[in-house]
């Protein structure tokens, strides 16, 4: 098998206005994604937001208790974004997109809605089969409609849709539980809200914010709807060209699977996937640990989601910079690079609650998160063979199903230790371990770089095949 071109190497000699410019004649079904990812990801991030916070203040969960169903969640996420993604080539983008979002609107109207947990917690897994479907192939739409000459480019404005998302996430949070606060106490109380079928319904701060994620998602559905079937693209002239030859039987989804495991490059891939685990680590911590932290640190009433959005905010303005300069670099170097910054976040957040620590450590994740991720994702679909795209992303998710299951039952055992509800606390140790856990993955990724990507040793393609 031949070796993908590095994008970077086919834009040597193009600026990034003339990639933006190639980026603005793609078909009308790439601006279409980047509306579906932003009204999606102002539901995902708000519900990953305040999952552990529902579980402990709608159902009781202890810490524990609420971190080892954030586990069981994102782990079942990895699981079935794996089981879906070599299905989705077979079934095509579209059709998958549009069975993801109305799954989705379902299993957040039913979370939003149920006080009791025997039915709010299979609609949780639910709602994970449901993400899991979309999520990894929100990532090949942008790869499939874009073009060879856009496509960094095209991931770092799929980053920026992403971020977008977060941005407007956070504002939902924190105006929601304004609604919800009591103005005497500033502890957060139920309220009726009459809602559209159900009628007058008392909710939580947390269960009206999951309930928003259904507007998002109906949102993302109808946009998916105006996206053409990559036939009617081909008729177009739009579609990329097909390895598929007229009348060729269609490979089941396993014989693809198959396929790909056979090839060595992926194994090369899956080592660095798994060591970015430890770094992608600390948004597991930044979903299930932060929250409460900084909750029992400052109070109910703190506007934590504007503070958490500001990593949005300035991923918005770091991406395309960072693209810019870095977008003749490989994509392996900038990851690894990128990955060191981030690492380094948590050793911040161990110095206080105070909002300047806060602001330094966010600042500092960002920085990083702004080099390595949006690499990441470009990584992971040029390094795939034609029409494999989805299968990869899937299996690239395939080293988070035990690890995130682990990072969250961990988050919930370090706030029991050094961050409890009531009593002394002790939260710099906390996140101290936290950051010596997340740097594993960049020293390490560092010491096998010429194992994980021999080539980029000589400055050449991010991936050997």
């Amino acid at each position: 098998m031949s070796t993908p071109a590095s994008p970077a190497a086919e834009t040597e000699h193009r600026s990034y206005w003339e990639d933006l410019r190639d980026l603005l004649r793609c078909p009308r079904e790439l601006w279409l994604t980047y509306a579906a990812i932003v009204f999606e990801y102002i539901g995902l991030y708000s519900f990953m937001s305040v999952l552990s916070l529902w579980l402990t203040s709608d159902f009781h969960f202890d810490d524990n208790a609420a971190s080892n169903w954030f586990g069981i969640f994102s782990a079942l996420l990895s699981l079935f974004a794996f089981l879906v993604g070599s299905i989705a080539d077979v079934v095509g983008t579209r059709r998958t997109l549009i069975f993801s979002f109305g799954a989705a609107m379902a299993t957040r109207a039913v979370m939003s809605v149920s006080s009791s947990a025997a039915v709010a917690m299979p609609a949780l897994i639910a709602y994970s089969f449901a993400l899991a479907s979309g999520s990894p192939v929100l990532q090949t739409a942008v790869q499939k409609y874009s073009n060879k000459r856009t496509v960094a480019i095209a991931f770092s404005f799929f980053y920026i849709a992403l971020n977008i998302g977060g941005v407007l996430s956070g504002q939902l949070i924190d105006r929601t539980k304004a609604f919800f606060a009591d103005p005497a106490t500033h502890h957060l109380v139920t309220r009726v809200v009459d809602l559209p079928i159900a009628g007058p319904t008392t909710l939580s701060a947390y269960r009206a914010i999951i309930g928003l994620g259904t507007v998002t998602a109906f949102f993302a559905f109808v946009a998916t709807l105006f996206v053409r079937s990559d036939e009617a693209l081909a008729r177009a002239g739009l579609a990329q060209p097909s390895e598929k030859k007229p009348g060729a039987p269609r490979k089941n989804p396993l014989a693809v699977l198959a396929e790909v495991v056979r090839d060595r490059a992926f194994w090369r891939f899956m080592i660095l996937i798994a060591l970015l685990v430890f770094v992608k680590a600390i948004f597991v911590h930044m979903h299930s640990t932060w929250p409460k932290f900084i909750t029992r640190e400052r109070g109910e009433d703190f506007d934590w989601g504007g503070l958490w959005s500001l990593n949005s905010v300035l991923i918005l303005g770091f991406v395309p910079v960072v693209t810019a300069f870095t977008r003749k670099v490989s994509a392996f170097r900038v990851i690894m690079i990128g990955s060191f910054i981030t690492a380094l976040s948590p050793f911040i957040f161990a110095l206080g609650s105070s909002t300047p620590v806060q602001i330094a450590g966010i600042v500092v994740l960002t920085v990083g998160e702004a080099l390595w991720s949006p690499r990441s994702y470009e990584y992971n679909v040029s390094i795939a063979p034609p029409g494999r795209e989805a299968t990869y992303v899937s299996l690239a998710v395939l080293p988070y199903f035990l690890a995130k299951f682990f990072v969250a039952m961990t988050s919930g055992r370090l706030l029991t230790a050094y961050c409890p509800p009531h009593g002394e606390r002790h939260s710099g140790v906390m996140w101290c371990v936290i950051g010596l856990i997340t740097l594993v993955g960049p020293v390490a990724i560092l010491a096998l770089r010429n194992v994980i990507n021999p080539r980029d040793a000589a400055g050449a393609k991010p991936a050997a095949a």
